[in-house]
This record gives C-alpha cells, sequence and structure tokens, in this order.
C-alpha cells in the first residue's frame, strides 16, 4: 500500500500536470518506491543473517561476564572449598578407600549460582548493546566503523548447572581432583527485524585437591 504522503504527492500532480504526464509521474514514482522496497528487501535478508552472528558473538561476551562474576562471588563466599563439597573416608591405615560428596551442599551450591546468574543476566538485558555497520560489512577498513546496529538480550529461557569430576595424575603416587560447575544459559537476542536464540556455556574450576596414594574406587554422591 502507498504511503499517506505518496498519496498526498500523487494527487497534487494529478492536479498540477496534464493527464499524460500525471500518469507517467505516477507510473516512474510507482517503480521508484518497489525498486527501493526491492533493493531494501534483498539488502535485509542478505544482511540479517551476518548481524545475527554477530549479535550472538557480541551478547555471549557479555553473558559470559555475567556467569563468571556469578561464580567469582560464590567463590568469595568460602562454600566452594574441597572440604565443603567433599570428604575423604580412610581406613585404620590411613590409605583413602572412598571420596564422598556432599550432595546437600551441591544441590545449594547450583541453586546460588543459577541465581546469580539469572540476576546477572537481568542487567545485562537492560545494557544497550550494538555493532558496528562495518562490522557487518566486513573487512579490516570497515571494522568497528559506521553507525551502530542496535541489539538487546531480551530474555534468558533456561539456565541449567552440573557439577563434574575430573581425575588426573599429579606426579608420583598422586592424584589432582578437580570440581569443575558447567553452566550454560539459553538467551534470545533482539536484532532488527526480528530475534535469534543462542546457548552460551563454560566450564569452571571451583575446587581441587592433590590426593596421596592410590584413588579408590569407589566415589560416592549420596
Amino acid at each position: 500500500m502507498l504511503s499517506h504522503t505518496l498519496r498526498r504527492a500523487l494527487i497534487q500532480l494529478r492536479v498540477r500536470l496534464p493527464h499524460g504526464a500525471a500518469t507517467r509521474a505516477l507510473v516512474t514514482m510507482v517503480a521508484a518506491f518497489a525498486i527501493v522496497t526491492l533493493v531494501g528487501a534483498l539488502f535485509f535478508s542478505r544482511v540479517r543473517p551476518i548481524v545475527a552472528v554477530l549479535a550472538k558473538a557480541e551478547a555471549r561476551e557479555y553473558v559470559l561476564h555475567a556467569i563468571n562474576d556469578a561464580v567469582e562471588a560464590e567463590l568469595a563466599t568460602g562454600s566452594l572449598r574441597y572440604n565443603e563439597l567433599v570428604s575423604l573416608e580412610k581406613d585404620a591405615s590411613g590409605a583413602i578407600t572412598a571420596l564422598i560428596t556432599d550432595m546437600a551442599q551441591i544441590n545449594l551450591l547450583q541453586s546460588r549460582v543459577s541465581n546469580g546468574v539469572a540476576v546477572n543476566i537481568v542487567n545485562v538485558m537492560s545494557t544497550d548493546l550494538a555493532i558496528p555497520l562495518g562490522n557487518v560489512v566486513g573487512g579490516i577498513v570497515f571494522s568497528g566503523r559506521g553507525p551502530r546496529v542496535p541489539i538487546r538480550v531480551e530474555s534468558v529461557t533456561d539456565i541449567s548447572t552440573e557439577v563434574r569430576n575430573d581425575f588426573s595424575s599429579s606426579g608420583i603416587n598422586q592424584t589432582r581432583h578437580k570440581i569443575t560447575l558447567a553452566i550454560s544459559a539459553e538467551i534470545v537476542i533482539l536484532i532488527p527485524g526480528g530475534k535469534t536464540e543462542a546457548t552460551v556455556a563454560t566450564e569452571l574450576a571451583i575446587a581441587e585437591t592433590i590426593i596421596v596414594g592410590t584413588v579408590p574406587n569407589v566415589y560416592v554422591q549420596p
């Protein structure tokens, strides 16, 4: 449909010009309008996927900072010390017979980290993000230049955390036990002309110890 302004312009042309000239002007204006619309649509269809990729990369960086800040805040409380999460059972000779995870502490940890991540991502959602148009065009010459294309983290649909254990050799008769926290967040990003989704995932070491002697085969998660 023609805009109100365009219709008014056409009416004025019909009043001011002879019938034949007005018809030619009408055809020219409609053709020009159609060409501009078509070129704009083609340009946007080519550019939008690039904007989506760059928007995901930009948003991931901010969300990763939000996740790291949440874990660092929890580390600062001292609740992630190894002996708070795992206890070692030993026999009469002092040899380690079992590693027992305190699941209550683990569950509380995951809950606190998830809440911290959610709060930090809300702060990201209130931040105005943008991509320089030169990054969309590509090339070293245009990188970081030109008008900025606005984007925004609109929502977070899911945050998941998983505690993982890793055992590795740390010298003669020594084993390193590292506890890591895998965190992922599903986010929705608002970009010009629509939305796109991204998964932000990272794994951070939260506690570790060196076990001297044979690592027991029993690892208990009550």
